[in-house]
């Protein structure tokens, strides 16, 4: 049965016919977007809280639901690696007709999110950086439990055996930092939107066919370093994955970016902290 979360976040968005796909957008506001990548194993409702912020405060907020997550289609035959994944939320933009954009980059969305960029390099307005992998990539292994996954048979127990009750712990101890951001009807919710009709079976497709490769980092850092605009680093330092010393601070040196927001969020620092990653935002969409 579906749970208010939900309901209520499939109420505020709409689908758009691509294609050969369908695809789910959470689209609130007006004026120059901003475009929010989620990652794994999230969807758009993760920003959700962010886009109300914002597009209370005078801006749009758009985030999609990746192909293979979320409300999104979730055909079997369709790649999945980053490029694909890419290529596709190309598509997805082309379909609102968005020609000039802000960026947020989370999770596996910062490698979908910069295959985006090095596409559309000249409809880019700003960079908003979170907790995500953009270096170091072949040395980059799947933090605990997203280790489990790749692995065949292991990854369709792990998900079939799955309770909102265990997500919840699974993510208060390595995704959430403040414990009461993320109470059990949230953890229904993630758990929904993960499963979803095929069983997740997409998704564990999308875990076996990262690309980090050496070229795809060289691709990555490029193309956002060919970006003459504002970039920022926003960053949960209690990350036990993707830790700031490892992850953030090459990107940061890699981009030269000194616009840097460190707080005490976790992997998900988009459930605990959005108050502070909306006021972030809105400071750079007024400079850009």
């Amino acid at each position: 049965m579906n749970n208010t979360f939900f309901v209520e976040h499939e109420k505020q968005g709409k689908y758009i016919q691509l294609s050969n796909t369908k695809a789910f957008v959470f689209d609130k506001g007006e004026g120059v977007p901003i475009v929010f990548f989620h990652g794994v194993p999230a969807s758009s409702f993760l920003y959700r809280k962010i886009i109300n912020t914002i597009a209370n405060n005078g801006v749009r907020g758009v985030s999609f639901d990746l192909l293979g997550m979320g409300l999104s289609d979730r055909p079997l035959d369709y790649d999945y690696s980053w490029t694909g994944l890419g290529n596709w939320s190309v598509e997805v933009i082309e379909k609102l007709k968005l020609k000039k954009f802000h960026v947020v980059l989370h999770d596996i969305g910062g490698p979908v999110g910069s295959e985006v960029i090095s596409k559309m390099q000249d409809r880019i307005l700003s960079v908003t950086i979170l907790n995500t992998l953009l270096v170091s990539l072949p040395q980059f292994r799947k933090p605990f439990p997203m280790g489990f996954f790749p692995i065949p048979g292991v990854g369709e127990l792990f998900i079939a055996t799955t309770t909102p009750f265990l997500l919840q712990k699974l993510m208060h101890l390595r995704g959430i930092y403040r414990k009461e951001a993320f109470g059990i009807e949230v953890a229904k919710t993630y758990l929904q939107f993960l499963k979803g009709k095929d069983k997740a079976r997409s998704f564990l497709k999308i875990m076996r066919s990262f690309e980090p490769t050496a070229a795809k980092e060289n691709l990555y850092i490029s193309s956002l370093k060919n970006l003459d605009v504002p970039k920022q680093l926003i960053w949960g330092m209690n990350d036990k994955g993707l830790t700031y010393e490892k992850y953030g601070v090459p990107i940061k040196k890699a981009l030269e970016i000194e616009k840097i927001t460190k707080t005490e969020g976790s992997h998900f620092l988009q459930e605990d902290f959005s108050e502070i990653i909306a006021a972030k935002l809105l400071e750079l969409v007024q400079q850009a």
